[in-house]
């Protein structure tokens, strides 16, 4: 009865490491530096745009990276031609941080712009990131005309003995119209139509053709799910609003990594576009279900062979 139980439960064992049940809630990590996150910002200057480009780069190794360096390239999509190329260098990360990095140069007004971000080390390209942006000139609009793009946010440190969360959101915004001297940005949590956290920002001195962000700083209880409003009012007006489309889970976030979603009901004349999440492919079926068969095969004819002992 033993020798049954024994090679029943080493069947089952075994069928479980070869279909991989063991390690399917496992997630594989990168097994180099990654860059996590890509924020754009755009002024314009004389004849062209200027670009503020910030890369977030983490490390999720157990050791500690080489040297490394960020390169962004801006291209025109339609011709493929290379607009401008920098690279900085940002230096080595130690095991499990992150830091970001930030680069400055102008491009040349024609629309939309592919910009590519490359994160080597010791020279050698480990990852990638791409975001399309689309540059909107000056406009003669008469006022400010302030709209909302997108909203980044960003978790700090639980606090409270981990029943509170700090973290902080901060909405992109694009002025299509006259400097706007004052704008104020409000932004509202909220868990259910009784449950609502608000926090404010003023943005002052927001150029025409401008696009930048606005931060507020807010704690909220951990364990909730929210859903996000946000408000941009200039001149005493509501000029833009939006909401982030589905409910998210501040406490699941990984600290101090921004993440970026996208507002409905918001115009947006700077568009980004999030790099396509890459798809597993399906696995082809192994060896699991003619292991499970022989196995059980196995584990009967001992079975039956201790029976005629018997």
């Amino acid at each position: 009865m033993k020798v049954m139980n024994f090679l029943l439960f080493f069947s089952i064992f075994l069928f479980c490491i070869c279909s991989g049940c063991l390690n399917e809630n496992v997630v594989e990590e990168a097994r180099h530096p990654i860059v996590t996150n890509v924020d754009v910002m755009s002024t314009p200057a004389d004849e062209e745009f200027e670009l503020k480009v910030t890369a977030y780069v983490q490390n999720p190794l157990n050791s500690d990276t080489g040297t490394l360096s960020i390169k962004v390239k801006t291209k025109d999509p339609y011709t493929n031609l290379i607009t401008s190329d920098h690279m900085e260098n940002v230096g080595y990360l130690k095991a499990g941080s992150q830091t970001y990095k930030s680069l400055t140069f102008n491009v040349p007004k024609s629309g939309e712009q592919l910009v590519m971000v490359e994160l080597f080390e010791d020279n050698n390209l480990v990852d990638e990131y791409i975001t399309q942006i689309r540059l909107i000139e000056q406009t003669t609009t008469p006022v400010s005309n302030v709209i909302l793009t997108d909203l980044m946010i960003e978790t700090i440190q639980a606090t409270n003995y981990g029943e509170d969360i700090i973290f902080e959101a901060s909405p992109g915004i694009y002025n299509q119209g006259d400097e706007a001297d004052k704008v104020t940005i409000v932004v509202t949590a909220v868990v259910d139509q009784y449950t609502r956290y608000t926090g404010s920002v003023v943005v002052s001195n927001v150029e025409q053709s401008q696009r930048t962000r606005g931060t507020v700083r807010m704690t909220v209880p951990a364990d909730e799910s929210y859903s996000f409003e946000v408000e941009v009012i200039a001149d005493g007006l509501i000029t833009s609003s939006g909401q982030t489309g589905t409910s998210i889970k501040l406490h699941d976030l990984k600290l101090e990594t921004p993440t970026t979603y996208a507002l409905l009901e918001s115009e947006i004349p700077v568009e980004e576009e999030m790099p396509a999440e890459e798809t597993a492919e399906e696995e082809s079926p192994g060896f699991e279900i003619p292991m499970l068969v022989i196995s059980m095969l196995c584990a009967v004819g001992i079975l039956r062979k201790k029976k005629r002992e018997i």
